[in-house]
Order: structure tokens, then C-alpha cells, then sequence
């Protein structure tokens, strides 16, 4: 087994330099993540050189657009799901308010969907607000002893009327992690559409999408910490 250099990988973070920096650590994610060095780099280049309208047939438009290609095909590798499945959006609160507005056209009065009381806001208050339509909304509820989201209950709140079930992969709140793949099953076995916060797990080890399940799996780049390949390569 390979040991980790940690003063190589402290070395990839100009950040942590920074004598402001000294002593302190974060084990958040909530307000974002320091990049490395490689990715500043080619933020850096991207902005002094290629920010232009891009795809078009001049050197600055040709690259730009090249390296926002390759940044879709590097993280829907990362993901397991297909470069078509990946959309970048301004946000996973505006994306969740965007979807649901979205399912409030699809969804019919009478309908039903399931929210949880361990998740987010971002991923529940949107959904909440489908009730002003006619739409009802089904609480599974945590064990207030262990922080548990109870497969059992569920079970009890699955029905023919609910059309999707909105869960967090990891409670933002109390750090439970949620068994998405089988939460999808039994979700997909009633009919029903899976929506996924990951904005809390994401950051601690890119989920294979692929694998678990989830029709929709939402996070936010800015919580994860980077990486690049070599920022002389070219895009």
C-alpha cells in the first residue's frame, strides 16, 4: 500500500501557504472548497485567453470550446453516466426550484410525491411548494432517536398515486447516509421518479451515478475539491 506525501498534495494548494492559513483546518462544505494549482491555472488561462463566444473558427474560440467539452466528458467518466445525462446548471437550489416548476406541468392534481425531514431545504422546499397545486405531499419522516430514514416507512408511503420520491444522499443535518440504490428500487418498483441531493456527499467521493440509480442526482461543483490533469496539456 502506497503511503500518501501529504506535504506533496498541502504543495498542490496555494491556499494553504498562505500564513493567514496557518493553524487553521476546514471539514465543511457547505461554502465551497480551495482549488489547486492545476485547475487555477487553467481557470486562469481560460479567462485571459479563451473567455470568448465559443466553437467558432479562430484559435481562442476553437480552445475554449474544446476545454468546456473536456470538462463534460471528464466528469461524466467520473459520474458513470453518459455525456448526454450531464447538465451544468447556475446551482442545486435554482436546479431543484427549476425541476420542480417543471414536474408541476407534468404532475396532475391528486398526484403524489414523497420529501423527507432529513433533508435540506434546497431539496425540499421546492418540492413542498407543489401542494399550492394540487399536488400531494407525503413527509417520511427520520427516526428522532437514530436520525434513520426507515426503508419500512417508506414502504407505507409507496403507493400508485406518488410520482417521485425526493431524498438527500447525505443529510446535511446529521450526517446519515442514505442507501440510494435501494431507496431507488423500491422507489422505481412503485412507478415513481428518484430525485437526489448529493450536495452533501459529493465533495467526500464522486458518486458512480450509474450504479446507484437515481434519475436525478444533484450537487454543486463549487463544494468539491478540483482536479486537473497537467495544465500544460493541451484541452
Amino acid at each position: 500500500m502506497m503511503d500518501m506525501d501529504i506535504d506533496f498534495v498541502r504543495a498542490q494548494f496555494p491556499v494553504l501557504s498562505d500564513p493567514s492559513m496557518a493553524g487553521k483546518a476546514f471539514f465543511e462544505n457547505a461554502g465551497g472548497s480551495f482549488a489547486c494549482r492545476q485547475v487555477i491555472d487553467r481557470l486562469t488561462r481560460f479567462y485571459r485567453e479563451r473567455k470568448v463566444q465559443p466553437y467558432w473558427d479562430f484559435e481562442p474560440s476553437r480552445t475554449g470550446g474544446e476545454e468546456m467539452d473536456e470538462s463534460r466528458t471528464r466528469l461524466s467518466v467520473l459520474l458513470g453516466v453518459a455525456e448526454d445525462e450531464l447538465h451544468f446548471g447556475p446551482s442545486t437550489t435554482q436546479n431543484v426550484y427549476v425541476l420542480a416548476q417543471a414536474f408541476r406541468e407534468w404532475l396532475q392534481r391528486g398526484d403524489a410525491i414523497v420529501v423527507t425531514d432529513q433533508d435540506h431545504e434546497a431539496n425540499s422546499g421546492a418540492w413542498r411548494g407543489l401542494a399550492d397545486h394540487g399536488i400531494e405531499v407525503r413527509e417520511w419522516r427520520l427516526d428522532p432517536d437514530t436520525g434513520h430514514l426507515d426503508h419500512a416507512k417508506l414502504v407505507d408511503l409507496l403507493d400508485e398515486r406518488v410520482r417521485l420520491v425526493a431524498f438527500p444522499h447525505c443529510s446535511n443535518v446529521i450526517g446519515e447516509i442514505n442507501d440510494v440504490a435501494a431507496i431507488s428500487r423500491m422507489a422505481h418498483a412503485a412507478g415513481a421518479v428518484v430525485c437526489v441531493d448529493g450536495v452533501s456527499y459529493a465533495p467526500h467521493g464522486l458518486p458512480d451515478i450509474g450504479q446507484l440509480g437515481a434519475d436525478i442526482y444533484l450537487f454543486s461543483a463549487y463544494n468539491i475539491w478540483p482536479t486537473s490533469g497537467d495544465h500544460d496539456d493541451p484541452p
